[in-house]
């Protein structure tokens, strides 16, 4: 191995890393009791504070649960020409529905599973809205949504998904808005359909079997007609957005630019295990250089 080989493979080892080591360092500060308030909130994964030093306010925060921090494998995607594929039967490659940096509904490939794992049982979280579609995630994934009163907002945001709030499935109450896309807006998707507005009926918890987290380069993708993040809640609230998820895909496509494809596949792996505790990522070198050309 070459010295200029190695170092490329420690200096994209630091980029990936380095956003997740800031995620870890900002939960680990702040303040040192948890608050009465934390007692009292529902969840299956891991309790975590997160503490504005300004202001002194406390929030907490349902992060992943190690193993689960994904989607079931029940969950589906839509495919280009109006089909649809169950999480379990995802590959790499294959392209899915999902929401462009300009608001309009795209296909994109899959480029990388931080988690995929079939037989892995894990609790879950499912939103119920009014549209009649309804996703089901691990109450550590990211979703998007917006409080019952600020709808104005919400409608004044779909056009610029970098200005929507990442939500975890924990915090959405009934009547919360959240993106969607109906059957009709993703046969439309070629010709630049946008995500529409629903509202939370119901949340109810389940368990379910497959643990799958599949990423694309949009940072968004549209499960059961939901559109959600790709991100969990490994990285917290103040860095979760579309700013962290820029730097992820600058940081794999930079990858792509100037290391051998064992060595990005290899490093992802490694975060992946670091983040979620387990080895199983999986990437595709090909569909990756092809997405971020």
């Amino acid at each position: 191995m070459t010295p200029l080989y190695t170092m490329r493979s420690l200096a994209f080892c630091c980029l990936l890393l380095a956003p997740l080591a800031a995620a870890r360092e900002l939960q680990a500060s702040g303040c040192t009791q948890v608050p009465e308030e934390c007692t009292k909130v529902d969840c299956n994964g891991v309790l975590k504070q997160e503490c504005d030093e300004a202001s002194g306010r406390v929030t907490c925060v349902c992060q992943s649960a190690g193993l689960a921090s994904c989607f079931p494998g029940a969950a589906r995607v839509a495919l280009p020409g109006g089909a649809t594929k169950p999480m379990s039967e995802l590959s790499l490659g294959d392209s899915v529905l999902a929401v462009g940096p300009d608001g309009r509904l795209q296909y994109a490939a899959v480029v990388m599973f931080s988690s995929r794992r079939p037989s892995q049982r894990a609790p879950f979280m499912r939103i119920h809205t009014d549209a009649g579609l309804n996703i089901t995630a691990t109450p550590g994934h990211y979703m998007f949504g917006w409080k019952a009163e600020q709808a104005q907002a919400a409608f004044a945001a779909l056009p610029s998904p970098a200005a929507w709030p990442y939500v975890l499935p924990t915090q959405l109450e009934v009547g919360d808005l959240v993106p969607v896309v109906a059957a009709v807006a993703a046969r439309a998707a070629a010709g630049g359909g946008s995500p529409a507005l629903a509202r939370v009926t119901a949340v109810e918890r389940l368990s379910g079997e497959g643990v799958f987290m599949p990423h694309t380069l949009t940072g968004t993708i549209v499960v059961d007609g939901v559109v959600a993040s790709e991100l969990t809640s490994i990285v917290p609230p103040r860095l979760a957005g579309p700013a962290f998820q820029r730097h992820l895909a600058t940081a794999l496509r930079t990858a792509c630019a100037v290391l051998p494809a064992s060595a990005v596949e290899a490093v992802v792996r490694v975060v992946s295990s670091w983040a979620h505790g387990t080895p199983d990522a999986s990437l595709s070198y090909a569909a990756l250089t092809m997405a971020a050309s």
